[in-house]
């Protein structure tokens, strides 16, 4: 099942990107979708993302999931 993603960007730049989608004889649904791809395997993100699992690892708070959501959302009630 594909699902849509509204991105709204300044018209010079939609511009570029669907003159480059349109360059590789891509839609610019295609273009988008290749380039959130290479954003998500790019090797520097695949390092932080593995740094930040470390460091979570590493942390014991000691307080629940649950119970640091609840403080959470009740810091946003009004």
């Amino acid at each position: 099942m594909t699902k849509k993603i509204s991105v709204y960007v300044k018209e010079e730049m939609h511009r570029t990107i669907k003159a480059a989608a349109s360059l590789q004889g891509k839609s610019l649904s295609e273009f988008m979708a290749d380039a959130a791809m290479r954003a998500l395997n790019n090797p520097d993100r695949k390092a932080a993302s593995s740094r930040m699992d470390r460091i979570r690892a590493s942390v014991q708070t000691g307080i629940p999931l649950e119970e640091i959501f609840e403080m959470r959302e009740e810091g946003r009630r009004f």
